[in-house]
Order: structure tokens, then C-alpha cells, then sequence
């Protein structure tokens, strides 16, 4: 046989001895269970002297590999020994078996690898939005002109607020008879006589605390039984109560 001219290698570096090994057969086209062993052989020693050209240090596993290389070539270039008598054959099994399925095993675990490198780097073009401080008046936004319990509670509050915060004290206060069903029968009648009112015209001036929260949850009561419905025209607006027509739904 002629010796095989070999062209000269520029290959990259590789992870270890099967890595290169399947490099090299896959610059042959050939399937890995039939490996050009002498060609193969060849091309890796030829690869370890360049290295050691450039004077790069070789882990043991690459020479490990060349010595199996070696075996296994001079193996197959020797002549096949006559089977014995019972028909057995240990010495012609293909030596090449052991290497083939390790390469297989390699394969598929490279495979995997480059599933997770392409998954890497699909997710590194991926750009996350950092958490932002937001307004503390923000919420979720409620159906689009329904106001919501929390823009309710901002117009409460606003209101308990401007408890004795007039420009003249008041000294006295006729003491009457509230309820919670006195409260609800005068929010009905007062909303429904003009169709609907703003939410700060429903508490009587001069404001009391004891008032205002009575009348608060007469109006919680009707809204949640569907007598009257809060609107939002926009966001932090001012919060109208309108009555709700039994057969055609609220005022618009």
C-alpha cells in the first residue's frame, strides 16, 4: 500500500481525545461503525506533533488514545488466525468495537450539548425588564368607567380629612338619628331624584366623622347590592353614583 499523503492540519482545539477523533471521521464521510482505522491513525498522530510543535502541552488522554489507536491498527493489519476447533473465534472479533461505542456514546452526548448551547444562547438575546418602583396610588385598573373599592376608600379618607379642618369651629351639632337603613333610604332617594351625584355631595356639611361613616357604608351596602353603581370617568378622577335601572342597568 502507498503511504497516504496527508494534507496539513489546521484543526481546532478539542475537549478531549474523542472529540477529536470524531472530528476526523466526519471529515472522512464515513459511518462510525466502519472507521478508516490506518487513515484515521495517521491523521491524529499527525495532530498531536503539530501540537507538540507549538509546544502546547497534551493531557495523557490524547497519547492514551494514540497507543489505542496503534493497537488496534496493528491488530487489523495482521493476518486473521484459523478458527478452533469449536468453532470459536475470540481473536477475529473486530477491535474496533470498544472504540465504536464509546464514539457513539460521545456522539449523542455531544448532540445533547449542542441543544443546550443553542438553548444558551437563545436565552441571552432575551432581555428581562427590571422591577420598577411604581406610584403607591397605582392599581390595577378596573373595568374601563367603573370605579374601584381602593378609589372608593382615597375619597373616604379624603373626606375624614377635612373633619374640623373649616375656617370657623363648630361648636355644636344638632344630634339626630342615624342608622345604617336611615343612611341608605336617604342616599337612594337623594340619587335617584336627579339620576346621579357626586360622591362628595352625598355627606352633609358640616362634616361629622360619626356621619360620614355611616353614610359610607350605607353606600357600600346599596352598591353591593346593585342599587347603585360607582363610575371613574378617568384615573384619580372624582367618583359619580349613579342609580341603577332595574331593567335597563345604570345611568350612563
Amino acid at each position: 500500500m502507498p503511504p497516504v499523503t496527508l494534507p496539513k492540519l489546521n484543526l481546532p482545539s478539542f475537549d478531549g481525545p474523542l472529540d477529536l477523533l470524531l472530528h476526523l471521521i466526519r471529515e472522512h464521510k464515513v459511518d462510525i461503525a466502519d472507521i478508516p482505522i490506518v487513515q484515521v491513525t495517521d491523521q491524529y498522530l499527525a495532530y498531536l506533533a503539530s501540537m507538540e510543535e507549538m509546544n502546547l502541552v497534551l493531557a495523557g488522554e490524547f497519547f492514551l488514545m494514540a497507543a489505542t489507536l496503534l493497537e488496534i491498527k496493528t491488530r487489523m493489519m495482521l493476518p486473521k488466525p484459523p478458527a478452533d476447533s469449536d468453532g470459536e473465534d475470540d481473536e477475529g472479533v473486530d477491535p474496533r468495537l470498544e472504540l465504536i461505542e464509546r464514539l457513539r456514546e460521545y456522539e449523542r452526548y455531544k448532540a445533547q450539548v449542542e441543544v443546550f448551547l443553542a438553548m444558551e444562547d437563545e436565552r441571552r438575546r432575551m432581555f428581562f425588564r427590571t422591577a420598577m418602583d411604581s406610584d403607591p396610588r397605582y392599581e390595577i385598573p378596573p373595568v374601563f368607567g367603573e370605579g374601584s373599592s381602593n378609589a372608593l376608600i382615597a375619597a373616604l379618607r379624603k373626606l375624614l380629612a377635612e373633619v374640623d379642618t373649616g375656617e370657623q369651629a363648630v361648636t355644636s351639632v344638632r344630634r339626630q338619628k342615624m342608622s345604617l337603613q336611615i343612611a341608605m333610604r336617604t342616599l337612594l332617594h337623594r340619587v335617584r331624584e336627579s339620576g346621579e351625584a357626586w360622591f362628595d355631595e352625598l355627606f352633609e356639611r358640616p362634616l361629622v366623622r360619626m356621619n360620614i361613616v355611616m353614610t359610607f357604608l350605607g353606600l357600600l351596602e346599596l352598591l353591593r347590592q346593585g342599587l347603585l353603581h360607582a363610575l371613574q370617568d378617568e384615573p384619580l378622577g372624582p367618583i359619580r353614583i349613579v342609580s341603577v335601572d332595574l331593567e335597563g342597568g345604570a345611568a350612563s
